[in-house]
């Protein structure tokens, strides 16, 4: 891991922009080589002394690249064979997210084949070994967990997805590091602390030496899972400045990166750049590949209900709740329990959340357990997207009986015992 270089022309960052024309092979490596070609090729990305790469791709779930939600594994085998090339050591690592088994997610997104094919080892972050690392001049963070073989790496490979996402605005590089945290409950301690401000500790901790954004097929809308739609784009982009990258491609999505905290935060602590003055876009101009337009988030978890009779009740929920909680209110829910509601019902979620004893409140995810049999509760981390359903349909109705739907979705009666 070392420094980030940002001067690459007298203190300007570059940041490389290439397009495939289509989504096959022959176009993405193609666009691949123009991006690597602007900083003059792998050898002059990599210092001669380095002995060991590190490709941190984002496979957060199990779900192929064409959903918009993982990277196309086709940019990591390239990486690796560019690297392979020139006869420098490789791993691939990532820690999948949430309530989702690494092996799983690398399985479904093929990167369990294309490792043992290539013979790279492929590393769980949330299975091996950890070390605590210090986290200098921590604004939130005193200290981070990751696995082992982190920082025993000699330079980083961020391999980042261009996506939408409901809490941070936008999922780029920056967000994309999170993966290394090697333990749950210090993933969620971001979430109940501020996760912008962490991710700009965990940053300044875990430096990606290069970065890549692929913007093949990105994801719009209400990211970073499901119900967030794939947009096919045919981008990437890349850099040595991640802040700059991340910048450039927030503005490809239609967006200020001064406006999404995390940016800002990482370019007010040094960590990169994010005016455009201050950037040197290589490749294809930014509004050469900016689409017509781009379904942005809600920008508060608040907004994320589009019904005027539910309301979320803030409590710094993880990324996987939010994404489950989304999934249910705009993709499962029965319009007609909309139509037909005699009542409001509010929805506590995060650990955070405090019932106001309105009579009206329903608690959802394991870390509201405390609730359970005092408010109607859905247990899970993260709950099922379809567990929410009965609970609240009768909260519409007016009945706010204290009932648990566990994650198997079976209801618990504190009075009467289980049933169906």
């Amino acid at each position: 891991m070392g420094p980030i270089d940002q001067n690459n022309r007298g203190g300007i960052s570059r940041v490389s922009v290439t397009r495939a024309s289509r989504p096959d092979k022959k176009q993405i490596k193609e666009a691949f080589e123009r991006l690597l070609g602007a900083f003059g090729g792998i050898r002059k990305i990599i210092p001669p002394d380095v002995k060991k790469v590190l490709i941190k791709p984002n496979l957060m779930m199990g779900e192929p690249w064409t959903t918009g939600i993982t990277v196309n594994p086709f940019i990591v085998e390239l990486l690796i064979m560019e690297l392979k090339k020139e006869r420098i050591n490789v791993i691939v690592g990532e820690g999948a997210g949430w309530g989702c088994p690494s092996d799983d997610a690398f399985k479904a997104t093929g990167i369990t084949g294309l490792c043992s094919k290539l013979e790279v080892p492929l590393v769980d972050f949330k299975r091996g070994e950890t070390v605590r690392l210090s986290v200098p001049d921590g604004s939130v963070l005193k200290y981070i967990v990751v696995d082992r073989v982190v920082p025993e790496c000699d330079f980083i490979i961020n391999v980042a997805k261009m996506k939408t996402h409901c809490e941070t605005i936008a999922s780029l590089s920056l967000k994309n590091m999170k993966g290394f945290i090697a333990e749950d409950k210090e993933r969620l301690r971001f979430h109940l602390l501020d996760v912008n401000r962490c991710l700009v500790d965990l940053n300044r901790t875990i430096k990606a030496d290069f970065s890549i954004v692929e913007g093949i097929i990105a994801l719009e809308g209400i990211g970073p899972l499901f119900p967030g739609k794939p947009k096919p784009l045919g981008v990437l982009a890349g850099g040595k400045d991640p802040v700059a990258v991340d910048s450039v491609c927030a503005r490809i999505m239609g967006m200020d990166p001064a406006e999404i905290r995390h940016i800002q935060y990482a370019y007010e602590a040094g960590l990169g750049k994010i005016d455009l003055d201050d950037i040197e876009v290589a490749g294809e101009s930014i509004e050469s590949v900016k689409p017509v337009s781009w379904e942005l988030p809600p920008l508060t978890i608040e907004a994320l209900s589009p019904f005027n009779e539910i309301r979320i009740v803030n409590g710094n929920p993880c990324s996987n709740c939010i994404a489950s909680l989304a999934s249910y209110l705009h993709g499962y829910i029965d319009k007609k329990i909309i139509e037909e509601a005699t009542t409001n019902v509010e929805i506590l979620i995060g650990k955070k959340a405090v019932s106001s004893g309105s009579g009206k409140e329903i608690a959802i995810g394991n870390c509201l357990e405390r609730y359970r049999g005092k408010l109607p509760f859905v247990s899970g981390c993260p709950p099922p997207s379809d567990a929410y359903l009965e609970l609240i349909a009768l909260g519409l109705k007016g009945d706010f009986k204290p009932l648990t739907v566990n994650s198997d979705a079976r209801i618990v009666d504190p009075e009467n015992g289980e049933s169906e």
